[in-house]
């Protein structure tokens, strides 16, 4: 498989796991609970990728190869960039014109000089929630020590506007993470979004016919404190996601209730 392509197999599960619930698509279980059943219960296909989601894998294998001392492979990113060709909303070239460039900056403003700190590099982590039902997902970065760590996760983002602060739907993915950690063993005290931004060439103003203020790739970093409450909270969260699948397991008959979906209705 390619080292860039999403392990849709997660062999490291255990043989008693009926439903995984992933970090990254956690908020729509929050948000979108009708479309998180239909894409991690019944397994339809949901968004499949486009320009910003291939860039963003292209950006952190590189990060990742630098992290962890290895090799990058030019031909295996030239591969995955042609494989995706089948995506609606993609453009190869954009990521060509992009990945080398964010990846440079992301690499020596950001992995280099933490490096040294690193404690995990693409880990992954489960926990057990019971009735055959896991949480597990691989993190980005892990930074400090057992005792004391942050999470730490790559966004890539194409705007003008630095981000301010951490979305919700991203601290949620954060939070699940640090739940999965706590869980074994770890104390995780900290979150953070490292971001990498694509290239912004601001071109010739056609009224003076000079230069716009470009916008080259730059690293914005934001981090957030781990509270008791916000553990307690996603735990909570985690465990109304469990009830809600048993619920639905044993009333299929309420299932379009449960998850919001009149489509789900038994006749």
């Amino acid at each position: 498989m390619n080292p860039l392509e999403y392990d849709h197999k997660k062999e490291y599960l255990p043989d008693d796991c009926k439903v995984n619930i992933s970090p990254s698509k956690f908020s729509d279980f929050v948000n979108k609970k009708h479309q998180w059943y239909r894409e991690v219960i019944l397994k339809e296909d949901g968004f499949l990728g486009n320009t910003s989601s291939v860039l963003g894998t292209c950006v952190h294998y590189i990060a990742e190869c630098v992290a962890l001392g290895k090799d990058v492979d030019v031909e295996v990113i030239e591969k995955y960039i042609d494989d995706n060709s089948h995506l609606e909303d993609y453009c190869p070239d954009t990521v060509r014109d992009n990945y080398r460039l964010m990846a440079t900056e992301l690499v020596n403003s950001y992995v280099i000089p933490n490096k040294n700190n690193y404690l995990e590099v693409e880990s992954v982590h489960l926990a057990n929630l019971g009735n055959g039902i896991y949480v597990s997902g691989k993190l980005d970065v892990l930074e400090g020590s057992k005792e004391d760590c942050c999470i730490t996760d790559y966004k890539t983002y194409n705007s003008k506007t630095k981000p301010k602060y951490i979305p919700q739907h991203y601290k949620y993915q954060l939070l699940t993470y640090a739940y999965m950690l706590w869980k074994n063993g770890y104390n995780p005290t900290r979150i953070k979004l490292v971001y990498i931004n694509r290239n912004i060439d601001g071109g010739i103003s056609e009224k003076t016919g000079k230069p716009l203020k470009s916008y080259p790739p730059e690293v914005t970093e934001l981090v957030e404190c781990i509270t008791t409450e916000d553990l307690e909270f996603i735990s909570s969260l985690l465990e109304l996601c469990k009830d809600t699948i048993v619920a639905s397991d044993k009333h299929p008959e309420l299932r379009h209730v449960i998850w919001n979906d009149p489509r789900l209705k038994t006749k």
